[in-house]
């Protein structure tokens, strides 16, 4: 717990940092005194940056901030401030090889800063992955071939890393501050004034009825959650905590409870409208609107949930659970009332995005407008507005913990030239064999998301992986850069980390092994669909609407035999026989592939199997 004064140092921060990002986007044209755009980065670095010291613990038996904390973010807003000062100057002469022993005192606290902002937040792991190849130059002189570097001093080491444009607040935090930042100030806001619990309330009144309509209601729900919080673990804590005790009630085990709110909380990352910062730093370094990467993740996502959703239905059906109680069912007209004003800004947020092509400003006037909405219903209360303005803070705060590092990690990569160089080295075995770099970058992938962030991991393999399949000729860049951002996220379901799924076991009191592995078979589609769409442009209507519908007409009925199979269990058949099932697993897939010569292989497969099954049947029932 926060004392006091500390919990008013928290709003006073969460009011300036704010009211910093209000000035720059609004304040700055309208008064004629611009202001310099590193002088506003290392202002956001100085104003959230030390929140993270006082809302994350250093240690988990922690009850209130100890005075490292305190002399933390004290000094962080100091010499944030001091930078931001010299910003112009650093501009116009960058202090790569910085020699004033101020220069070189401020560098070492700022990363030690840094680092400790990206243990509280990020964990250890991703702080290990962090110091290594942010001190890459430092080893680079001693590696072999590609993997050499030129010898650099600890002092332009330093100095590159913290204050060049390329380093700390090199294009990541660019991103933040320019792109990402109004949609985590909307998504708090959102969640404050109760987005959140009027989206349940109608997932709940429209699918709540149905067979299995708790674990329904959770899917939903986690998927619109989850593409405004943009985080996996906040999701599974926010919405978790509700429907995962309800799905328990329903019928469902504790593990199978928890792993459906693993998958439905961590595809909600890569859910349309509001993305993760993922798709913002991927527009980014695309050079693409970022609307053009929100309709490039509808497929993918719509085909995610779909089986989710089947999942879900016909483990229902083959156990006979039965939706929730009227009781418990809110009334659709009245959820449909209360979400009207969030449908609406959500509906604008869309057509400024992708119509009037207005991703900085476009999440401020959305705000503008739910003010706005809510002030005519009468439902803005002081409370609300408290507890966005916080919350907008500590999401930015928890961000850029998350960020920073990132910019450290390039500095360290192309700093030393070596992420071309390894680009270039994958060219050459791609030329040779493709589907190996594509297994190397899967795995690779896979580890750095091991390590903790997602966003860590995408960039690495962007600025490395990316160009090599991109320079091969064989894919469309957008669907290579998406298919590297949902393989870093996967590690979040599959063992041995599986952190969505472990945060999920423990609120439904399930083993956590046992939910992750129930998270890796309901979210088994995940692992294939970026496949699909990295072959195939038109999953990410990349194609004539023609190619698009035959290939997404495929994918899903693909999926869907696929998620029978795991099941055991298919519509209009019951129960699967033990032999047919891994025919239909291995039939969705191969129908799934947007390859012709694999559906033409899948069909016999699947039609041979259905109507024996189905012959099998009537013919017992005759005799019956």
């Amino acid at each position: 717990m926060l004392p006091a004064w500390a919990k008013g140092w928290v709003v006073l921060a969460s009011v300036l940092g704010l009211g910093l990002v209000a000035y720059y986007f609004f304040g700055s044209p309208l008064t004629g005194r611009a202001l310099l755009d590193f002088s506003y980065y290392w202002l956001l670095l100085a104003l959230f940056l030390p929140l993270t010291f006082l809302l994350f613990p250093a240690r988990a038996a922690d009850r209130r901030p100890g005075w490292y904390d305190y002399l933390l973010g004290l000094g962080t807003l100091g010499i944030g401030v001091l930078l931001a000062w010299h910003g112009p100057a650093m501009v116009l002469s960058p202090w790569t090889n910085p020699q004033a022993l101020w220069q070189l005192a401020a560098a070492v606290f700022l990363l030690l800063a840094v680092l400790e902002g990206a243990r509280r937040v990020g964990g250890v792991g991703f702080v290990v992955v962090t110091v290594l190849l942010a001190a890459y130059p430092l080893l680079a002189p001693y590696m072999p071939g590609f993997l050499w570097g030129p010898p650099l001093s600890w002092r332009e080491v330093l100095g590159y890393a913290l204050y060049s444009p390329q380093g700390l607040l090199g294009l990541p935090v660019r991103t933040v501050g320019e792109l990402l930042i109004g949609f985590l100030v909307l998504a708090a806001f959102l969640v404050a004034m109760g987005a959140g619990q009027v989206f349940l309330q109608v997932a709940s009144a429209l699918f709540g009825w149905t067979r299995g309509g708790a674990a329904k209601v959770s899917v939903v729900a986690s998927a619109f959650f989850g593409s405004l919080s943009g985080s996996i673990l906040s999701n599974v804590a926010s919405t978790g905590t509700l429907t995962i005790p309800t799905m328990i009630r329903s019928g469902f085990p504790r593990a199978y409870a928890a792993g459906v709110e693993a998958c439905a909380s961590t595809g909600g990352v890569l859910m349309p409208p509001v993305m993760g910062a993922v798709a913002f730093v991927m527009a980014s370094l695309l050079g693409v609107p970022y609307g053009q990467v929100v309709v490039a993740a509808v497929i993918p996502s719509f085909l995610y949930y779909l089986s989710l959703f089947a999942h879900v239905d016909l483990y229902a059906a083959k156990h006979g659970l039965k939706g929730l109680s009227p009781g418990e069912l809110p009334p659709l007209g009245h959820s449909l009332r209360e979400g009207l004003p969030f449908v609406v800004v959500l509906g604008f947020l869309v057509f400024a995005l992708l119509y009037l092509r207005l991703e900085r400003l476009a999440p401020f006037y959305a705000l503008g407008a739910l003010f706005l909405l809510l002030l005519l219903r009468g439902q803005v209360r002081l409370r609300d507005l408290h507890q966005g303005i916080v919350a907008s803070a500590s999401l930015i705060s928890q961000t850029l913990a998350l960020i920073l590092p990132v910019g450290l990690i390039l500095a360290g990569l192309m700093g030393t030239g070596v992420a071309p160089a390894l680009t270039g080295a994958l060219v050459q075995t791609g030329q040779a064999n493709l589907y190996l770099v594509l297994l190397v970058g899967v795995l690779i992938a896979f580890l750095l998301g091991m390590a903790g962030v997602m966003v860590a991991a995408y960039i690495l393999l962007a600025v490395t992986l990316a160009p090599a399949l991109v320079r091969l000729g064989e894919f469309v860049p957008l669907g290579v850069h998406l298919f590297i951002a949902y393989w870093s996220m996967l590690s979040a379901i599959t063992p041995p980390v599986a952190v969505a799924a472990f945060l999920a076991a423990r609120l439904a009191g399930a083993h956590p092994m046992g939910a992750s592995w129930e998270a890796v078979k309901l979210g088994l589609a995940i692992y294939f669909i970026p496949f699909f769409f990295l072959f195939e442009p038109a999953l990410i209507l990349q194609d004539s609407l023609a190619s698009v519908a035959y290939h997404l007409a495929l994918a899903a009925v693909g999926i869907l035999l696929l998620v029978a199979g795991l099941e055991g269990y298919l519509w209009g058949l019951g129960h699967l026989p033990l032999w047919s099932r891994p025919l239909y697993v291995v039939g969705g897939i191969l129908l799934a592939l947007p390859e012709t010569l694999t559906s033409l292989l899948a069909l016999p497969l699947l039609l041979g199997a259905t109507g024996w099954i189905w012959f099998r049947r009537r013919t017992s029932l005759r005799r019956a």
